[in-house]
């Protein structure tokens, strides 16, 4: 049985060395997408502040401005994420324990 494999490997060894590239170049474009897509998720520009409500909409504008400075021609989107503070009481008001 082997011998008939070898014959076989060694009458279409095109047949094998094509397939044999095809599955090297498939595996380094898969390895390559992916690591591009892990360089593009990491490009971001991320700002946090924590600031009354008054100062808000001036800080807004002031991230807008600048993500446009910085990513001159390149769509940009923005998000704003607002959050409430912790619920907890003050430590003074807590027991000790």
């Amino acid at each position: 049985m082997t011998g008939f494999v070898v014959s076989r490997a060694r009458a279409h060894r095109l047949l094998l060395g094509a397939a044999l590239l095809t599955v090297v170049l498939t595996t380094a474009v898969l390895t390559t997408l992916a690591a591009y897509s892990t360089a593009i998720g990491d490009a971001a520009l991320i700002v946090k502040e924590d600031m009354p409500p008054a100062g808000r909409a001036a800080a807004d504008t002031a991230v807008r401005e600048g993500a446009r400075m910085t990513f001159d021609g390149l769509p940009v989107t923005l998000r704003t994420l607002r959050r409430s503070g912790p619920y907890a009481l003050p430590r003074s008001l807590q027991p000790p324990a």
